[in-house]
């Protein structure tokens, strides 16, 4: 009787310890919802297209980030290509919602008619305009 006793006390104490460890497993690797809302998601080497009012534009960079669910942030080297020029450069803001684009850092716009060399942009879709900040010089196609 008494080995029958102590095979059900160990079999209950295995039983017990399996299910604290199971326990422990599962509140460990439960995730919230506000943690996956608030991780921001980044992409190494990326490159893509996008279709906006004002046209198809490609983008890429070393690392894309994003900040919200309307603001990207191409960290490191970067570019954005659309039928008219292209811009080159680094650390590329773009807001999707009012597709307006900046970099305080120097970039390297290519059109039909030469190169501009400036200090930063910034790229408002709405108007069609791109703005340069700072010295900028613009080198025509010979």
């Amino acid at each position: 009787m008494n080995s029958h006793l102590f095979v059900r006390f160990f079999n209950l104490l295995i039983f017990t310890i399996l299910a604290v460890q199971f326990a422990i497993i599962y509140v460990n690797s439960k995730v919230t919802f506000e943690e996956i809302k608030k991780k921001t998601i980044s992409v190494e080497n990326f490159s893509s297209f996008a279709l906006s009012k004002y046209g198809i534009t490609s983008f890429g960079s070393e690392k894309l980030n994003r900040i919200d669910t309307y603001n990207i942030f191409l960290e490191g080297k970067s570019y954005l290509e659309n039928d008219v020029y292209k811009i080159y450069g680094r650390d590329i803001k773009i807001d999707t919602q009012s597709e307006v684009s900046s970099s305080d850092m120097p970039v390297e716009v290519v059109n039909s008619m030469g190169i501009m060399n400036s200090n930063g942009f910034k790229n408002v879709g709405e108007e069609g305009k791109l703005y340069f900040l700072g010295k900028s010089k613009f080198t025509f196609h010979d």
